[in-house]
């Protein structure tokens, strides 16, 4: 059975099922201009769209009906609706996307290759003048070990960006941003970092053509991909203040 997220004038109502929510409207309980959402949908939804109390509903018993009474002072359910939830996200297009993807790997590219560079040479001109058998230049170590430590750098910043502003270098050089879906609020390291980023890269390692299916989900409505069902993100414009 269908579950739908329910908000009214910023509030929290809570999670209902189709049935509840037409009894609530016949009732009264729910107005026409709430606003609802469930899993799938792109933004949320006003109930007149789709929930009417002129819809025929099943028979409840009495004992049915008086627990499914509202109490507004009954404790919050789980995964309820927030105010924060409210404001329809401007999700990031799917070409900022790809070019942030491909930025961050280009990045990462550089800062590991270029400081391979002059051990590479040093190499090259030991091999050249029959030198590397009896005498290896050393000193190229230094230069694969420096790589090593700038792309392990790179990689601790990334980690920290995601964790605070659900940025990596590039997003934040294209103006996008990872946010919880469908509230928008921070993603924080957990979703951002370690599910988006340590969770999916692990599964892309072991499951073949993860990674392909993984980027088609982009072609989904709500533009999320597999990653993002699996940390419950998107990726938004960011504007200044959000």
């Amino acid at each position: 059975m269908s579950s739908f997220h329910i908000a009214r004038n910023g509030q929290q109502l809570g999670v209902f099922s189709e049935e509840e929510i037409y009894s609530g409207v016949s009732m009264g309980r729910f107005l026409a201009d709430d606003l609802f959402w469930a899993e799938g949908m792109a933004e949320w939804q006003s109930l007149s769209t789709r929930f009417s109390a002129q819809v025929a509903l099943p028979a409840f018993s009495a004992a049915a009906s008086s627990s499914s009474a509202f109490n507004p002072y009954a404790a919050p359910q789980a995964n309820i609706v927030t105010s924060a939830m409210m404001p329809k996200l401007e999700l990031a297009s799917r070409g900022l996307r790809l070019g942030a993807a491909c930025l961050d790997t280009f990045i990462m590219l550089v800062v590991m290759l270029v400081p391979m560079i002059p051990g590479f040479i040093a190499i090259v001109q030991s091999e050249n003048a029959g030198k590397l058998e009896n005498d290896f230049p050393v000193h190229s170590l230094y230069w694969f070990g420096a790589a090593f430590l700038a792309s392990l750098g790179l990689l601790v910043w990334n980690a920290i960006w995601l964790a605070r502003y659900g940025q990596t270098i590039a997003k934040r050089m294209l103006g996008i941003r990872i946010v919880c879906f469908p509230s928008g609020l921070p993603a924080g390291a957990g979703k951002a970092f370690w599910l988006r980023a340590v969770v999916n890269y692990l599964i892309n390692s072991f499951v073949p053509l993860y990674g392909l299916v993984d980027a088609c989900f982009i072609f989904r409505e709500d533009q999320r991909c597999l990653h993002d069902l699996i940390a419950d993100t998107t990726v938004i414009v960011d504007k200044p203040g959000t």
